[in-house]
C-alpha cells in the first residue's frame, strides 16, 4: 500500500488534504512525504513510521539520528555523505547501520560498502531529516528548499505518539552479547558423530566464534556537531550495479554430502554448500546468524538482486521464513510463503516476485544457529526435504571438524 493510501486509511489525512499535497507535488516536485511535511499535514515521526511500512524497511527515528556514533560518522567525508544522502548511525560487527533516503537504491548501498569497508544495513528516514543531520554532523548546507525548516527536523527522544502503528522492523540490532539460543524449539540437527567430537556443547558454541569473523562494536562516543556549514549543490547519483563473482559448480545432494564430509577449510565447506544450493533451488541465500539477527552473506541462482544480498537483515523475532525454519522441530521449513513484512523485504532486496513455495534449513553448532540456507524453486518432495536436512547436519559436522583442527593447532 502506498504512503498516501495508508495515511488516508488511518485517518491521518483527508481526501482533500491528499489532493492538495499531490497538486503541490506536481507543481513543485519532490517526494510526497516531503510535501506533506512542508504543508504541515504530517509530522516527521509519523512520516518515518509510515515510510517504513510502505517500503518494508526498518526505520531510523529522530532519536536514533540524534545518537549517531562518532566512529560511524567519520567513515564518510562530507562530500560522500551529501552525495549518497546518508547518515551513518553505528558500526556493529561487520555492519554499518545508516539512515538513508532511499533504502531500495542498492547501487548506492553497494557504493557505500566499497567506500567504508562495511556491509551497509539501511534504515529509512525522511529526506528532510537526512539533510538536517548531514548539515549537523558534516557541515554541508542543506538544499535551499529545506533551509526554511531550521531546527524542526531535529530528533526528540521524548517524541512519541501512542496512536502510531508499530514500525515494521527493529531499527537497530541489540548490542553484541554472549551467544544466545534461537527462538522456538531447538532443531535436532546435532548428530552422534558430532557429539563424540565434543563433550561440552557450550564450549563448542563459544569455539565457533573463532570461525565467525567479528569486529568490536562501535565506541560509545556520540557524533560531534560540525563547526561550519559549507554550501553544496545536489548532484544525482548514477551508479551501476556491482559485478558478482562466479558461482560454484552445481552439486547433487550425494556429491555435496561427500564433499562436506571431507572438507578441511571453511571456503571449501561453503563452496560445497552453495554448490548443493545451486543444484537444489532456482535461487538461494546463505545467511549468517548473530545476536538474534540473520545477515545476508552469499547467494546463488537466478536472483537479480544477488549483488545486494549483503544488505539483508532479517530479525529472528519477526515472522519470516527464517524464523519458521529455526522454530521447526526438524530444522527445515518448506511450504507456501506466509504473508509478512520481513518476507516482502527479502524479495524486494532479491529483486524477484514472491514465490509460491520457499524452503529454509538451519545449521547449528551445539544449541547455536550459525547459518540458515534459504531457497526457492517449486514444491519439494519429502525425499528432497530430507536431503536438505542431511546437508545442514553434515555442514554442522564440518564446522565441528574445523573447530577441532583449529584447537589442535593452537595447542600444538
Amino acid at each position: 500500500m502506498r504512503l498516501g493510501e495508508m495515511l488516508l486509511r488511518d485517518g491521518r489525512l483527508t481526501e482533500a488534504q491528499l489532493k492538495q499535497a499531490l497538486a503541490a507535488q506536481a507543481r513543485d516536485g519532490g517526494r510526497l512525504g516531503t510535501v506533506l511535511f512542508e504543508h504541515g499535514l504530517v509530522d516527521l515521526e509519523a512520516l518515518t513510521v509510515y515510510l517504513g511500512l510502505e517500503l518494508g524497511i526498518p526505520i531510523a527515528t529522530g532519536a536514533m539520528l540524534e545518537r549517531a556514533k562518532r566512529a560511524a560518522v567519520r567513515l564518510l567525508t562530507p562530500a560522500q555523505a551529501f552525495k549518497y544522502k546518508v547518515v551513518p548511525l553505528v558500526v556493529q560487527d561487520r555492519q554499518l547501520i545508516a539512515a538513508v533516503e532511499d533504502p531500495h537504491d542498492f547501487a548506492t548501498l553497494e557504493a557505500l560498502t566499497h567506500q567504508t569497508g562495511y556491509r551497509v544495513l539501511p534504515r529509512v528516514a525522511p529526506e528532510v531529516r537526512v539533510y538536517y543531520y548531514i548539515e549537523r554532523y558534516y557541515g554541508v548546507a542543506r538544499p535551499t528548499r529545506f533551509v526554511k525548516f531550521g531546527e524542526t527536523p531535529r530528533g526528540d527522544e521524548t517524541a512519541t505518539d501512542p496512536a502510531l502503528p508499530a514500525p515494521p522492523l527493529p531499527g537497530l540490532p541489540p548490542v553484541p552479547a554472549a551467544p544466545v539460543s534461537a527462538p522456538g524449539p531447538r532443531p535436532r540437527l546435532r548428530s552422534t558423530k558430532m557429539a563424540q567430537m565434543f563433550d561440552d556443547s557450550e564450549s563448542l558454541e563459544l569455539d565457533a566464534e573463532d570461525l565467525l569473523e567479528t569486529l568490536d562494536a562501535d565506541d560509545a562516543a556520540p557524533a560531534e556537531r560540525a563547526t561550519s556549514v559549507r554550501a553544496a549543490t545536489h548532484t544525482p547519483v548514477a551508479l551501476e550495479a556491482p559485478a558478482v563473482g562466479p558461482e560454484p559448480a552445481p552439486l547433487a545432494a550425494d556429491d555435496a554430502l561427500a564433499a562436506l564430509a571431507t572438507v578441511t577449510d571453511r571456503d571449501a565447506m561453503i563452496e560445497a554448500l552453495l554448490g548443493y544450493a545451486r543444484s537444489a533451488f532456482t535461487g538461494a541465500v546463505l545467511f549468517t546468524v548473530r545476536d538474534q539477527m540473520a545477515f545476508g552473506w552469499k547467494a546463488v541462482g537466478e536472483l537479480p538482486g544477488r549483488a545486494y544480498v549483503e544488505h539483508l537483515l532479517i530479525p529472528l523475532e519477526a515472522p519470516s521464513i527464517v524464523q519458521a525454519a529455526i522454530a521447526s522441530e526438524s530444522g527445515v521449513f518448506h511450504g507456501e510463503v506466509p504473508p509478512s513484512t520481513v518476507n516482502s523485504y527479502l524479495y524486494k532486496t532479491l529483486g524477484i516476485g514472491e514465490p509460491k513455495y520457499a524452503t529454509a534449513g538451519v545449521i547449528m553448532i551445539g544449541r547455536r544457529v550459525v547459518n540458515v540456507l534459504y531457497g526457492h524453486g517449486g514444491e519439494l518432495t519429502p525425499d528432497r526435504i530430507e536431503e536438505l536436512r542431511q546437508v545442514c547436519s553434515v555442514t554442522a559436522e564440518a564446522y565441528a571438524r574445523l573447530i577441532a583442527v583449529r584447537k589442535r593447532s593452537h595447542s600444538a
